[in-house]
């Protein structure tokens, strides 16, 4: 049995090695980071510029990278409390890996569509009446090709345990209760989207906000079916790519 089994994480609670201090902690964490770092680059990069906080904001698919590799960290300390390893949250298997990817990619349009554009859309035009205000990236070429070719591979693995294999299945034993831990899961990852980047904008918040919350939800379900990560990896890894070379084409678009 996978160690990262609801039979198995109900045992390491009873145990007294799974409190609510590790979920409460990733619940946050990304969100904070994301602040951390949108203040960094605005400090040290576009010091003395009138608009740092906006400049540095465009790169929020860079540094976010910073906020995974901080993720990963605290997983890898929270797992080894556990007893268990990293890359046992995922349930990985080399035996399953083609058949995985294959569900991922079968169940990409559906959710991307129902979960993702349609959600986009329509609150586009509740918000903002139209096509949100996004002004067109400011990236060069270089950083436009590493959030085209290194950060969705890495966004996704880090969001996904953070969330998904990490967070969702704790909450669901420490509370008893699996839409509540749905719930309680998809309202976090979804507050973290309104962070990337952060504006003292409430449409700006709101719409990152509800648009992010529809395919949070659904890959909890898809997780809570399956328990397997690598068919969401394929997903999220696929809109996000998706999201980047529409925001080369449109500059409101973008990945998440």
């Amino acid at each position: 049995m996978p160690v990262n089994s609801p039979a198995d994480i109900q045992k390491r609670v009873a145990a007294g090695k799974i409190t609510w201090t590790g979920p409460l902690i990733m619940l946050v964490a990304r969100s904070i980071l994301a602040v951390i770092c949108q203040a960094l680059v605005a400090a040290i990069v576009f010091r003395g510029s009138a608009n740092a906080w906006e400049e540095a904001g465009q790169w929020w698919r860079v540094y976010g990278t910073v906020m995974d590799v901080g993720c990963i960290v605290l997983l890898v300390w929270l797992t080894r409390r556990e007893g268990i390893r990293l890359f046992d949250l995922g349930n990985y298997s080399r035996d399953r890996w083609l058949r995985d990817v294959l569900i991922g990619l079968g169940l990409f349009v559906p959710i991307f569509v129902s979960a993702m554009v349609l959600p986009g859309y329509i609150a586009s035009f509740v918000i903002y009446g139209g096509p949100p205000a996004t002004p067109a990236s400011s990236l060069p070429v270089v950083g436009l090709l590493y959030t085209l070719i290194i950060w969705p591979t890495i966004w996704a693995f880090a969001e996904d345990n953070t969330y998904f294999s990490y967070s969702l299945p704790r909450l669901e034993a420490l509370t008893g209760r699996t839409w509540l831990a749905v719930v309680v899961l998809s309202f976090f990852a979804a507050l973290q989207h309104s962070f990337l980047p952060f504006k003292l904008e409430w449409q700006h918040f709101v719409y990152r906000f509800v648009t992010s919350a529809p395919i949070a939800a659904v890959l909890c379900l898809l997780y809570l079916r399956q328990r397997r990560l690598l068919p969401i990896h394929v997903i999220h890894w696929a809109g996000n790519v998706i999201g980047i070379v529409m925001l080369m084409i449109m500059p409101a678009a973008g990945g998440s």
